[in-house]
């Protein structure tokens, strides 16, 4: 094979790694996205017996996974039960204490397998005939104890590209020096 033939398959099989590659990542990085919430993200109610969680696939129902807490202005929490899936809804039954802002924080496995989590707040402005103020609890219906992200001692997430990026570049560049490898081998046997 020519010099000319040898770095035409050497830029074939970089083409094709590359293009390997972004596909490969692209496909890792695809997990489900919180679409909708109830209530939503800002929005003030006067009344709440449920949050409604709105995602644009099926969440995974894996065993203690789905994780909903709803966190009052005292720190306690008022969700009153763990959450329930149907299809892309998770539903958690809450019943709030004192007005003031309250947290929503939640966490899913993807239909693609990996976890997903997320927070964000409502506040809670009942008027004179809601119902007695729920107590709260100390403890989460559901899932661990967690620090709220508008708690001060809350540790900050942790920063960086998602982990399905990364494996996708890995796998990109695995597949991108096997093609130039087999590319490499297929012109020196016909040289010889």
């Amino acid at each position: 094979m020519s010099i000319r033939g040898r770095l035409l398959a050497a830029l074939a099989a970089g083409g094709l790694g590359a293009v390997l590659a972004v596909a490969g990542a692209s496909a890792a990085s695809a997990h489900d996205t919180l679409e909708q919430t109830d209530p939503a993200s800002g929005a003030t109610v006067k009344t709440l017996s449920a949050v409604t969680l709105t995602f644009n696939a099926d969440p995974l129902g894996t065993d203690g996974a789905t994780v909903v807490q709803v966190v009052g202005p005292d720190r306690k929490y008022y969700e009153t039960a763990c959450p329930d899936l149907n299809g892309t809804d998770v539903v958690s039954p809450a019943a709030l204490g004192p007005s003031g802002t309250y947290e929503v924080l939640w966490r899913v496995v993807s239909s693609d397998g990996h976890p997903i989590s997320g927070s964000y707040t409502f506040s809670y402005a009942p008027d004179g005939s809601a119902s007695p103020a729920a107590h709260g609890s100390a403890t989460p219906k559901c899932g661990p104890k967690a620090a709220s992200s508008t708690a001060p001692d809350a540790a900050a997430p942790a920063e960086g590209a998602d982990p399905g990026v990364w494996i996708g570049l890995g796998i990109g560049a695995v597949v991108l020096v096997g093609v130039g490898v087999g590319a490499w081998a297929l012109a020196r046997g016909r040289r010889e």
